[in-house]
């Protein structure tokens, strides 16, 4: 919560927004979704981090892991504001979610979507060794990408590994 009114900010911004399956938020959506971000921490073991520059503090982004709603599993993702695109953020913050999700709670495989369009996010996840498995198509007539990243240390390599906190 203490990132509140910065993470408000990000959340209204549509040049970030806009590829995420949320869209934008208002204020009050931003707050309500801060709110989860800090409830998922002491209940699943990993959540939301964000994102900023080193030199100056500035907020440039959020990333994390997340239980996927539409049952793949935990999904790695992040977004970031415009002007640092590129710069190497999002390989960073992707090497170390997935570092955490295989080292604290163990899990087996964790998932990215991203659009078919979003060239930057594909060759981000790449990498940093996600793998692309799949196109899906959505029921608004979209197409996403499913990538995945395999815990190196579980040994389940055969895509049925434990996608769950649990």
């Amino acid at each position: 919560m203490a990132d509140a009114d910065r993470l408000a900010v990000l959340h209204a911004d549509a040049r970030v927004m806009n590829l995420l399956r949320h869209g934008v938020l208002t204020r009050a959506e931003s707050d309500a979704m801060v709110a989860n971000y800090e409830a998922e921490w002491p209940a699943l073991g990993f959540g939301s981090w964000t994102a900023s520059e080193r030199a100056t503090g500035r907020l440039v982004g959020l990333g994390g892991l997340r239980v996927h709603t539409g049952d793949y599993g935990v999904a790695m993702r992040a977004a970031f504001s415009p002007d640092v695109q590129g710069k190497g953020y999002g390989p960073e913050l992707g090497r170390a979610a997935l570092a955490f999700a295989f080292e604290v709670p163990r899990l087996d495989r964790v998932v990215a979507l991203t659009r078919l369009e979003n060239l930057a996010s594909q060759r981000s996840l790449e990498k940093f060794g996600m793998v692309r498995e799949r196109e899906i198509k959505t029921d608004d007539g979209r197409t996403l990408l499913l990538y995945a990243a395999f815990n190196p240390n579980s040994g389940r390599r055969n895509h049925s590994g434990r996608t769950s906190p649990k």
